[in-house]
């Protein structure tokens, strides 16, 4: 038994895109849309929320001292209004991972620079 052709499978793949880029030319000429898969709309409008979302100004010492004394179960999450994940540091609080996830919103959180009114944006 022999290895399969390498340069065979390469022409292959070379005449794949060939073919693909001539279907897509065709449909644009043609004025033919393609229409997007649901696993493609679904990722598509998760990363448009995540660019829509705004972000919550607080005041850097309360979210800090939040962070340090309420952060294995959320506190300081609910105080940005980052709901979900609030939740799921209330809901987790026992396993350890919130405390985890605190400690990088820490480390996050300290070195911003606050503004004239004391408010970071989270």
């Amino acid at each position: 038994m022999g290895r399969p052709d390498k340069k065979k499978g390469d022409a292959d793949i070379s005449e794949y895109i060939a073919l693909q880029q001539e279907l897509s030319e065709v449909k644009k000429e043609y004025g033919i849309e393609e229409k997007e898969g649901r696993l493609s709309r679904l990722i598509s409008s998760f990363f448009e929320k995540q660019e829509d979302r705004k972000k919550i100004r607080v005041s850097r010492k309360k979210y800090l001292w939040l962070a340090a004394l309420t952060g294995w179960f959320g506190g300081h999450r609910f105080y940005a209004k980052h709901y979900p994940t609030a939740v799921l540091y209330l809901v987790l609080f026992w396993s350890g991972f919130p405390l985890a996830m605190t400690i990088i919103d820490l480390l996050i959180a300290i070195p911003m620079k606050e503004d004239e009114e004391g408010m970071i944006l989270i």
